[in-house]
């Protein structure tokens, strides 16, 4: 069963994370002030469109968006602990690391797109 207060606080931990107001989810999901705010205080559970765009916008899957769980067999512990670490650091080290690694620049960040 999911849990709409526990929803809220994933919502709300992505929206800190990301530095977004409420207003930012609402203009780049295109969702209702009124239906964000549900979810975000955990009166009401996303239903299947709202958590896709939720999802896409604050850079999370589904899964962990709806369970707090993500499904990652494949990915040994220190592979998590650096993906963990390499969200969690500014975005300078993230390009210093992208850099290094030789990953191509992004086009266009998913946090500029529009969904919907």
């Amino acid at each position: 069963m999911l849990n709409a207060i526990e929803i809220g606080n994933r919502i709300k931990e992505k929206q800190k994370e990301k530095n977004f107001k409420q207003k930012d989810i609402i203009e780049k999901t295109g969702i209702s002030k009124a239906a964000i705010s549900n979810y975000i205080s955990g009166t009401r559970v996303p239903d299947t469109e709202s958590a896709l765009k939720l999802s896409l916008v604050l850079e999370t899957s589904i899964e962990w968006l709806l369970t707090g769980k993500t499904t990652n067999e494949n990915f040994s512990e220190d592979e998590k602990e650096i993906i963990h670490c390499y969200k969690q650091a500014t975005p300078a080290i993230q390009e210093a690391v992208r850099k290094l690694l030789d990953v191509p620049e992004k086009n266009e960040k998913s946090s500029d797109l529009k969904i919907g």
